[in-house]
């Protein structure tokens, strides 16, 4: 018993070491588009309002793809993933070379598909694999991701033309200019599936049960050791919660509304700091408020990562609200003063930072996190980021604090979900 338990840990250790490394390429992957969105419209012959419509197509794939931990019963989870991030890694290498603007948006869908199920599936694959740290786990699989998106765009600045004339630089220069960076990030996005797909015939992984949860938390003083157990095992125990379906709805839709603010902070700040009055922000200032927020993400992640082996999640959530709170609103008061602009967006990227990871360990905590529970948790996470195009998109030009007003709203309904689902707990 004890070398099978070594044998197991030393089997999680290379998966999660995997997972962490396949974080970084789909961090890369899922931020490849945006930095050439110019050049693609050259490519394509399109206004850029009709590429917006590509974060519409990534969203709603990714609302499909986290569905797929329904089918886990009837199929292999590791091979799912393997084919999932496999299909990924060919379509963005191909992304110059689509003959139409509809098969670049088929080709979004898809790859938004493979996205959701990847996020939603390999976060329980890393609870299982750790479940007395999953908090942690997932911390560092959302810093691995924020290297990602680091490193996306600087591989692609060399090859973007930009806005240029187009009897200088055409179509076809374009075209081989950024067949190059995606084609590597392609490749990329492909190491791990292989990697993986030789390992599920030399060591495939092997589910475990769990005493982290709720569920267990009567069994936390004993030596439980079950070789493996089934998504259809993990349900029925997690069905001892009561009211459990309701909960998760609500956590679904808690992350909806977060997930609707962070994104749509992430996407329109920039613009919103280079139009807002009096005083608009130059690009080079308003890149770096974004620097300061991406600075603050990434301290947040490492730090909370650390003391979440200490604090439980809901208290993690309980303080990261406040402090977005507390920098939208010191925004907002002191939006003509660049240095509380700095301060405020540095704030918010710690606040941002813990909050994801922090729900999800918080739901796995209480209510279980099985495959089916996250594929339907992970559903909703796209869900706001779907309407806010049309939330905020057409009238952040002459209106651009109408970003802060989404904002409020969406945090507004965060917080009294959060209220509401903690009072639950508490209660039943």
């Amino acid at each position: 018993m004890k070398n099978t338990t070594t044998n197991r840990r030393k089997s999680n250790i290379v998966y999660t070491v995997l997972i962490y490394i396949n974080y970084i390429a789909f961090g890369i992957t899922c931020n490849a588009l945006w930095p050439v969105l110019i050049d693609l419209s050259y490519i394509y012959d399109v206004s850029n309002e009709t590429l917006d419509f590509l974060a519409t197509f990534a969203a709603f794939g990714y609302m499909i793809g986290s569905l797929t931990g329904f089918i886990y019963k009837w199929i292999n989870r590791q091979l799912v993933l393997i084919f999932m991030v496999a299909t990924m890694a060919f379509l963005i290498a191909y992304t110059p070379y689509y003959s139409s603007i509809y098969q670049l948006f088929v080709a979004t869908l898809i790859i938004g598909i493979g996205s959701g199920s990847w996020e939603s599936s390999n976060t329980v694959w890393l609870v299982e694999m750790w479940p007395k740290h999953q908090a942690s786990a997932i911390q560092i699989q959302q810093f691995m991701y924020g290297i990602g998106s680091i490193i996306s765009p600087s591989m692609l600045a060399p090859f973007v033309q930009g806005i240029a004339n187009e009897t200088e630089v055409g179509v076809e220069s374009r075209k081989s200019l950024l067949i190059k960076p995606f084609i590597t990030i392609g490749v990329l996005q492909l190491i791990v599936p292989i990697i993986m797909f030789i390992m599920f015939f030399c060591d495939q992984y092997e589910r475990t049960d769990r005493s982290s949860s709720i569920i267990s938390a009567s069994l936390k003083n004993t030596d439980v050791e079950n070789d493996a157990t089934t998504a259809d095992d993990a349900d029925a125990d997690a069905g001892d919660v009561k009211y459990r379906y309701v909960k998760l709805f609500l956590v679904g839709f808690m992350l909806a509304a977060y997930m609707g603010a962070e994104m749509a902070y992430n996407d329109y700040s920039d613009t919103m700091f280079q139009y807002w009055q009096p005083d608009h922000l130059t690009a080079t200032e308003s890149a770096t408020v974004m620097a300061c927020l991406s600075t603050g993400c990434t301290v947040g992640c490492l730090i909370t990562a650390i003391i979440s082996l200490r604090i439980r999640p809901n208290i993690i959530i309980a303080y990261h609200l406040a402090m977005i709170v507390v920098a939208l609103s010191l925004l907002y008061a002191g939006r003509q003063i660049r240095i509380i602009i700095y301060i405020s967006n540095l704030i918010l990227g710690y606040g941002f930072s813990a909050m994801w990871p922090a729900i999800i360990a918080f739901t796995e905590r209480r209510f279980r996190l099985t495959d089916r529970a996250s594929s339907l948790i992970f559903f909703f996470n796209e869900l706001a980021v779907m309407f806010s195009p049309v939330l905020i998109g057409q009238y952040l030009t002459t209106e651009p604090l109408i970003l802060l007003l989404v904002e409020a709203i969406y945090m507004a309904i965060s917080i009294i979900l959060f209220i509401v689902i903690t009072m639950l707990v508490v209660l039943t």
